[in-house]
């Protein structure tokens, strides 16, 4: 065969002495094939690096996740439910997991709340579209992001109406200066519009014990809103905030990112950022099937947050 020449689904079955049929029930995953066809026709398929070009096969999608945790499930329910409706196959693959998307022969790739390993760039070829990942990214790479600077606005419009002045932004340290930054230049920035940039605070904080001593200081201080960030800090918040003494949301306002099995079921039920699952995954989906036609979408898709206003915010204290 010349070395230019894309191999076909013929090719292989031609090689391995089975039909057409059978090499391609063995790729697209049918149970009605024995595990050593399948094992050989896999197995051909990577040193060969089909890439099923046809068209005519069934899709399947590699999902790159880096842990299970209560933020990715609702990203990984909407995936399921909408890769559903557009009958493509699905593979969960963990951050170890990359040779998998040569020998599963994944037509396309989503990454969701992870880096992008440096050896994406020289190992693969596979169309990717990175959600919510505002770190380290390669370039020419689809990316789907939650609106990090209409959630600041969100949030301290809704605050700054309710005559707070003393607001406390805290969140963890990650790694990448561009994470870090998410959304903090809008928090500033209406801050100085309406003249309190000197009042307000914005903390990074390595752990629980961190967190905790920093949230009794700012409530020592008399700040009366705080913004939390990572959604594991918040029962400890709520906890920090009742044992000094102070009632939410009488003396102190708390806003944080929705999580459903527990923001609403709260006492008060708590005033949350809430991502728009289904419009962040269609994005991504939409991108992804662009990309894996050989065309081009755009580079950057920016998805509103809608601010759910509960009862953890109240007026400010006089």
């Amino acid at each position: 065969m010349s070395p230019d020449r894309k191999t076909t689904l013929r090719d292989i079955a031609g090689e391995l002495g089975i039909s057409i049929s059978q090499a391609s029930r063995a790729l697209n995953r049918k149970p009605d094939v024995a595990p050593e066809i399948r094992a050989k026709v896999l197995a051909l398929a990577t040193e060969r690096n089909y890439r099923n070009i046809s068209g005519k096969h069934t899709k399947t999608i590699g999902v790159l996740v880096p842990w299970m945790n209560a933020a990715l499930l609702p990203y990984l329910n909407q995936v399921i439910l909408q890769t559903k409706a557009r009958k493509l196959q699905l593979l969960f693959i963990p951050p170890n997991g990359f040779p998998l998307l040569d020998s599963q022969l994944i037509d396309g790739a989503l990454v969701i709340n992870s880096r992008i390993p440096p050896e994406w760039c020289c190992g693969y070829n596979i169309p990717l579209v990175v959600v919510n990942q505002f770190g380290w990214t390669l370039d020419n790479i689809g990316c789907v992001f939650p609106d990090a600077d209409g959630e600041s606005r969100l949030v301290m419009e809704h605050l700054i109406q309710l005559g707070h002045r003393k607001i406390a932004r805290l969140r963890r340290t990650v790694a990448t200066e561009r994470e870090l930054n998410r959304g903090l230049g809008e928090f500033f920035r209406i801050a100085d519009q309406y003249g309190i940039r000197e009042s307000v605070r914005n903390l990074c904080l390595e752990g629980d014990a961190e967190f905790e001593q920093a949230l009794r200081h700012l409530l020592a201080e008399g700040f009366t809103a705080f913004i939390i960030i990572p959604m594991e800090w918040t029962a400890l918040s709520m906890k920090i905030i009742h044992d000094s003494g102070k009632e939410i949301p009488r003396d102190v306002s708390l806003i944080t990112y929705e999580e459903s099995s527990f923001s609403l079921f709260q006492t008060p039920p708590l005033t949350t950022l809430a991502f728009d699952y289904p419009e962040l995954v269609r994005n991504a989906l939409d991108q992804l099937h662009l990309e894996m036609c050989g065309q081009n979408g755009k580079s950057q898709i920016i998805v509103p947050t809608k601010l759910l206003v509960r009862g953890s915010t109240g007026l400010c204290p006089q």
